[in-house]
């Protein structure tokens, strides 16, 4: 049975390829209201990373409620956490395969190896599967506004506490890290925390297969129904 919402589905594919394709080429293009001196031609893989980072961690938790048919919300419901996780998680791999074109030819105008293309994309991929199942809950409503203020914390406060600490000289650069904007930043094997990208991609993708694990042993057990 079809538990889908085709519709919804197809919104989501349109908005992921308006925000990847329209900042590649706004920002490439010079068509944004403010300068953005980095945004060449060597920097457009990394633009499109970024895009999809925002696109995952933001926008898509706004489309999970949606994309799937009311009978199966209810069965979620009845089943518990990680009722309909694979789903979703299927519309993540759906995803990058639709930008896959776009990612492989911004990833020759900046003239990326194999290497650092596959662990940003692993890096996009893994942050999406454990936002799907952290979020993909009888209790999704309640967990996104936790989920927000840590992400907000990880993505701007982390740095923030970093470069305070690098101007007074302490060395606390690593902080960064712990944003995955920062993290994606670094995919290049030259780069000063080449380590971040992998350490990060690895980590969320232990985490959501825990949740995924997780899931059946926290499913309520009915009680059975008294007899007559």
């Amino acid at each position: 049975m079809m538990r889908l919402n085709v519709p919804r589905a197809l919104s989501l594919y349109l908005a992921w390829m308006g925000l990847t394709c329209g900042t590649l080429l706004a920002g490439i293009g010079g068509m944004l209201p403010f300068g953005l001196g980095a945004m060449g031609p060597d920097a457009a893989f990394l633009g499109l990373i970024e895009a999809e980072l925002f696109f995952v961690t933001v926008v898509w938790p706004f489309f999970m409620p949606r994309l799937l048919l009311p009978e199966a919300t209810a069965a979620v419901r009845t089943a518990g956490p990680g009722g309909e996780p694979h789903l979703l998680i299927l519309q993540v791999g759906v995803m990058l395969v639709v930008a896959l074109p776009l990612a492989l030819v911004s990833r020759n105008l900046s003239q990326i190896g194999a290497g650092e293309f596959f662990r940003a994309q692993l890096l996009v991929g893994s942050i999406a599967c454990f936002v799907t199942v952290l979020l993909d809950r009888p209790a999704g409503s309640r967990i996104r506004i936790w989920y927000f203020l840590g992400f907000f914390a990880a993505s701007a406060l982390f740095p923030f506490l970093g470069f305070l600490a690098g101007e007074r000289g302490q060395g606390m650069g690593f902080l960064a890290a712990v944003s995955p904007f920062w993290a994606a930043a670094q995919f290049k094997a030259d780069a000063a925390l080449s380590w971040a990208p992998g350490a990060q991609a690895a980590i969320f993708g232990v985490l959501a297969l825990s949740l995924l694990a997780a899931g059946p042993f926290r499913r309520p057990v009915d009680s059975p129904a008294p007899r007559s």
